[in-house]
């Protein structure tokens, strides 16, 4: 007999305490209500979203309000050349696995939809979470800040400036491609305060971003046998 059941069983009244019928009877119907108390404390840890996948994945995006497909998002592959990373050539009449691709027409969408996969759905769904709950400040000690939820959404590589002057430039890091950034759009994640906008949105880094002399978190001009060169900084657009 489970430690469940014992508990219960000593609940019952002094005049069937000793009765065996009773007992049994009261052992039976708490056994069926234990099998329910064990599924139901398995709910912390199978639809923790640290840890869920797949459908319980699904369920908890359903939950939180953020589905697992979101559109036009992905680039589309066409034909093009070599130096484009969404382009591909001719195809090889002597080699099927060498890859190739249509022609992308002139009023064809650019973007295509995108079915993420378990890790990128939790950090999103980590990222609506923190957007539902978010304050109004760029820092907060008893709420989610507009800070913090960046920070979140771009995994610590990303930042908020307040312009004072009811904008906001976000600075994120290079290694994030486009496919991240029209993600995180157009599920609205970017938080900010009512009445709020975002000036702009600018990839750079404070340790590879090339700048001038006076900024302490620049990298100015490479040399040909010493120190490697900055990259510039990019205007992200929607």
């Amino acid at each position: 007999m489970s430690a469940f059941i014992q508990e219960y069983a000593k609940l019952l009244i002094k005049q069937y305490y000793s009765k065996p019928k009773a007992r049994a009877e009261i052992e039976f119907k708490i056994s069926q209500y234990e099998k329910e108390h064990n599924i139901i404390n398995t709910f912390p840890d199978e639809f923790d979203v640290d840890t869920a996948y797949g459908h319980r994945l699904d369920l908890i995006g359903k939950i939180v309000g953020v589905g697992r497909s979101v559109k036009s998002v992905v680039d589309k592959i066409g034909f093009g050349f070599e130096e484009n990373s969404n382009a591909r050539g001719f195809a090889d009449k002597f080699n099927a696995l060498d890859s190739s691709a249509p022609f992308i027409e002139r009023f064809t969408p650019e973007y295509t939809d995108l079915q993420m996969d378990d890790p990128t759905y939790r950090l999103i769904i980590k990222a609506k979470i923190a957007v539902n709950n978010v304050s109004a400040y760029m820092i907060s000690d008893d709420r989610i800040s507009v800070q913090q939820v960046i920070q979140t959404a771009f995994e610590k590589r990303a930042y908020v400036a307040d312009n004072y002057n009811m904008s906001l430039d976000l600075y994120i890091s290079p290694v994030y491609e486009g496919q991240r950034l029209r993600l995180i759009n157009e599920l609205n994640l970017l938080p900010k305060p009512q009445g709020v906008r975002y000036n702009k949105i600018v990839k750079a880094d404070r340790t590879q971003t090339f700048g001038f002399g006076d900024n302490d978190y620049a990298v100015g001009f490479g040399e040909k046998f010493g120190d490697s060169d900055g990259y510039f900084a990019e205007k992200v657009i929607f």
